[in-house]
């Protein structure tokens, strides 16, 4: 068995497990959907709600993408939820220690529960749809794959099964696996993402939260930029109508939209309306909590409130010291038996710490009333 042993001398999955050819990975648990950092901003996707049939080239000075539809049509950016949703199953799976591997098993159900999908026919053409387009697009890009990455193609899903007793069976790509299990090229996704309708709306929030992320000085693009980089088939003037749209509505979660027509020519700035300190493109690491908005990990401490508590009684010798609480809060989803216990401390220490903090307010109120009741006295002698 290919393995670690942690402190504990438990087996853990050793990196790079996923590559055992003999093993599978079913999926029974729900996960929150995560987004690859490569796909993010880039034409790999078409937009439309149709699929279309035509190639894509995107060439760069550093990146290289080619994308070839077979006779299904190129996947298009909601078929592109299964793979978000995929990404987020294995990555909850690293997240506790379990193995993972490219052969992959689930039922639809599973799926339709975790994005929202309705469970029922039309749902189910929907999925066979958008798993038959993911596995006749053919994919090359140069991004992780070194100067012959032409001679490195593949598609999104490969040995697609579907049957009513055994679900979805299918293998996804080692460029794809690679990615997903470095959790520093992975972002979780605003679960508001899979409502959104239109393509370029879906494409947009993906380059936001690639690259504007939660920074308050957000990012500025060209519209001329965009519209190469979007791979959209539609003219340049009838796509800029279609940011316009989509500024008016403001329906890109988590991020306000403003085209600054000032310039020559215009540009598109992007901002988060939750603000941050941190930068989106800090790299992350198991030991974060999976809550968090930019990395991923089974649990953590998470700072949540500070209070201060300062009473002096009014007219009393006593008086109550300034005492400052901090309150951590552990997210229990992801816990090991070991973080499970460590979390029951601090939540026993939590609740002693509330009960001491209800006994000085209390204690200040009495002092604040006891003093209140002697000026009275002295006002009534």
């Amino acid at each position: 068995m290919n393995g670690q042993s942690n402190p504990h001398g438990a087996i853990t999955p050793a990196p790079g497990n996923w590559r055992e050819p003999d093993r599978r990975f079913v999926i029974s648990g729900p996960a929150r959907p995560r987004d690859l950092r490569d796909l993010m901003g880039l034409p790999f996707f078409a937009l439309g709600r149709r699929p279309h049939g035509e190639a894509l080239n995107y060439r760069t000075r550093h990146i290289d993408i080619s994308v070839t539809p077979d006779a299904s049509g190129m996947a298009t950016i909601r078929d592109a939820d299964i793979l978000l949703w995929l990404g987020g199953q294995i990555v909850d799976a690293l997240n506790h220690g379990l193995w993972v591997s490219r052969h992959v098993r689930f039922t639809p159900w599973r799926l339709f529960a975790d994005l929202g999908w309705a469970d029922g026919a039309h749902q189910y053409r929907r999925l066979q749809g958008a798993l038959m387009r993911l596995s006749g697009t053919h994919v090359a890009t140069s991004l992780r794959n070194g100067p012959d990455w032409q001679e490195r193609a593949f598609t999104w899903v490969s040995d697609l099964r579907i049957s009513h007793e055994h679900g979805v069976a299918l293998t996804l790509p080692a460029w794809f696996m690679e990615g997903v299990c470095d959790l520093s090229r992975v972002l979780s996704v605003d679960p508001a993402y899979f409502r959104l309708d239109g393509g370029l709306e879906r494409w947009l929030y993906r380059l936001a939260r690639r690259h504007a992320g939660r920074q308050t000085s957000g990012w500025t693009f060209g519209l001329a930029d965009l519209h190469v980089r979007s791979g959209s088939l539609s003219p340049r003037r009838r796509f800029a109508a279609g940011i316009a749209m989509i500024v008016r509505r403001q329906s890109v979660p988590g991020y306000t939209l403003r085209i600054i027509s000032g310039r020559k020519p215009p540009v598109l700035r992007i901002t988060p309306t939750v603000s941050s300190t941190g930068s989106v493109d800090n790299r992350g690491s198991h030991t974060v909590a999976s809550g968090t908005h930019d990395t991923v990990g089974p649990v953590t401490e998470i700072p949540l409130v500070e209070f201060k508590i300062s009473a002096q009684g009014t007219g009393s010798k006593h008086k109550i010291a300034s005492v400052t609480y901090i309150t951590n809060i552990y997210t229990l989803s992801t816990c090991t038996p070991r973080t499970c216990m460590r979390a029951r401390l601090y939540i026993m220490d939590t609740y002693a710490i509330l009960r001491r903090t209800a006994t000085t307010l209390q204690q200040a109120c009495d002092v604040v009333r006891h003093g209140a009741v002697e000026k009275a006295l002295g006002r009534a002698a």
